[in-house]
C-alpha cells in the first residue's frame, strides 16, 4: 500500500486519551493515531476519560468522554459504564476497536464486547518496561502479567520494540498476537531550528526534559546530575511536564537560577517551541516504553542522553547512554562530556534527526496499523480451519 491509499469508510473506535488536563505520551499517541487514520479516510470515534480534558483530535460529535476515578495510572469507570458502552458500540458499529492501554480497568471487557459485535480488536501495550532483576522490573512484570490475563479478546497486541515483544512472549503471549510498531513523530512539524542549531560556547548547554514528573522518570537524578556536572554559568536546565514530583522541580528552580520549570505543555505548538531551544534531551528513566518526547527531541535535532530501559539502543538513536545503576553520577559525567565538546552535541543531534526521519516517520506507523487492522478483519471473515 502506498502512502496515498485511502481506507474510505473504515470505522475505528479508539479507546484513548484526550488532552487539556493531561499532556503526556498517551494523549500524544491518541492524537497521532486519530489524525493519521482520518488522513486515510477512516471514520474515527474517540472514547476518553473526562478528566483527561476536552482537547480531542476528532470532531467533537465523534468524541465520548467517560466519568472515571483515577488513582495515578489506574482508571476506574464510573457507574453505568458497561450499559452505556454497549449502546455506543452498537450505534458506532466499529470494524476495528483499538485500545490504547489503559483506557480503564474494563479494557478487557470492552474488547470482548467489540468482538461480540463483529469488530476486529487491537491493543497498544503502553506499559513501560524496567530492568529485569530490579524491584521496579518485578513490579512491572506483575502489571504486564495482570493485563495479559485480561486481554484475551484482542487479536493483536502492539508493542514498540523487539525487546518489548520478547518480554511479553516470555510471559505467555502467543507470538502471532504480539507485533512491533515503533512509536512515531511528525518529522515535518518537529525539526531543527531554521538555519540549523547553533553551537554554543563550551559548557553552555541547554538541557531539557519534557514528560511526566514521576519517580520512575529519574527526575531527582536529573536535578542532581545537572547540579554536579562541570557546566558553565550560562548552562540551563529546562523542565516541562507535571506529576508527583512537580513540587521538587519547583523547589529546585527557586534555588538554582539555571533551572526553570515550564509546567505542563498542552498542544504541539508549545512542544515545538520547547524543542527549538533545547540542545540535549535527558531521559534518565528507570522504566520506559518508547518515549514520544524522545522522538520529538530526535526529530528536532537534539542530542540524547538516556538510559537503555525499554530496549532503547541509545547510541543507534543519536545519543549517549546513561548508566541506570548510577543515574545521577552517570548523567553528570555525560553532560560534562558534551559540555566539553560542542561539535559532539551537533553531531549527535544530526544523527538523531536522521534516525527519526528514516525509522520513526508518522506515515509508516499508520500504514503498519492499517495493515494490522486488515489482517484482523480478515481473520474474523475466515472460519477456523477453512484455509
Amino acid at each position: 500500500m502506498t502512502s496515498g491509499h485511502r481506507e474510505d469508510g473504515l470505522r475505528v473506535v479508539l479507546l484513548g486519551h484526550a488532552a487539556g488536563r493531561r499532556a503526556d505520551g498517551l494523549s500524544s499517541y491518541s492524537e497521532q493515531v486519530a489524525q493519521g487514520l482520518r488522513r486515510r479516510g477512516c471514520t474515527v470515534y474517540l472514547h476518553h476519560a473526562a478528566e483527561d480534558g476536552l482537547l480531542v483530535p476528532v470532531d467533537p460529535p465523534m468524541a465520548t468522554s467517560w466519568p472515571t476515578l483515577r488513582f495515578k495510572t489506574v482508571t476506574i469507570p464510573g457507574p453505568g459504564f458497561r450499559r452505556r458502552m454497549e449502546a455506543a458500540i452498537a450505534l458506532q458499529r466499529p470494524q476495528v476497536t483499538h485500545c490504547s492501554l489503559s483506557f480503564t480497568l474494563a479494557d478487557g471487557w470492552v474488547g470482548g464486547l467489540a468482538r461480540r459485535h463483529g469488530s476486529a480488536t487491537v491493543a497498544t501495550f503502553h506499559l513501560p518496561f524496567a530492568a529485569e532483576g530490579t524491584a521496579r522490573g518485578w513490579v512491572m512484570r506483575q502489571l504486564h502479567r495482570f493485563w495479559l490475563s485480561r486481554l484475551g479478546s484482542y487479536q493483536r497486541l502492539v508493542v514498540f520494540t523487539e525487546g518489548h515483544r520478547e518480554r511479553l512472549l516470555r510471559l505467555g503471549a502467543g507470538p502471532e498476537r504480539v507485533v512491533v510498531v515503533p512509536n512515531a513523530v511528525d518529522v515535518d512539524l518537529f525539526r531543527p531550528p531554521r538555519g540549523g542549531r547553533q553551537l554554543r560556547s563550551p559548557g553552555e548547554l541547554v538541557v531539557g526534559y519534557l514528560g511526566r514528573l514521576d519517580p520512575e522518570k529519574g527526575i531527582g537524578a536529573l536535578l542532581e546530575g545537572f547540579a554536579a556536572a562541570p557546566l558553565a554559568r550560562g548552562a540551563r536546565l529546562v523542565i516541562a511536564g507535571s506529576g508527583t514530583l512537580s513540587p521538587l522541580v519547583r523547589r529546585a528552580a527557586a534555588i538554582d537560577p539555571r533551572v526553570s520549570y515550564r509546567g505542563q505543555l498542552v498542544g504541539a505548538d508549545a512542544r515545538v517551541a520547547f524543542w527549538q531551544e533545547v540542545d540535549v534531551f535527558c531521559l534518565p528513566s528507570t522504566a520506559e516504553g518508547l518515549s514520544i518526547s524522545l522522538l520529538e527531541a530526535m526529530a528536532s535535532g537534539c542530542a540524547l542522553l538516556a538510559t537503555p530501559e525499554g530496549g532503547l539502543e541509545v547510541a543507534a538513536e543519536g545519543g549517549l547512554a546513561i548508566d541506570p545503576s548510577r543515574l545521577a553520577a552517570s548523567l553528570g559525567e555525560r553532560l560534562g562530556q558534551l559540555a566539553a565538546d560542542p561539535s559532539l552535541v551537533a553531531a549527535l543531534g544530526a544523527a538523531a534527526r536522521q534516525r527519526a526521519v528514516q525509522h520513526h516517520g508518522m506515515e509508516p506507523m499508520i500504514e503498519r496499523l492499517l495493515a494490522i487492522y486488515r489482517d484482523c478483519m480478515r481473520e474474523l471473515e475466515t472460519p477456523p480451519g477453512s484455509e
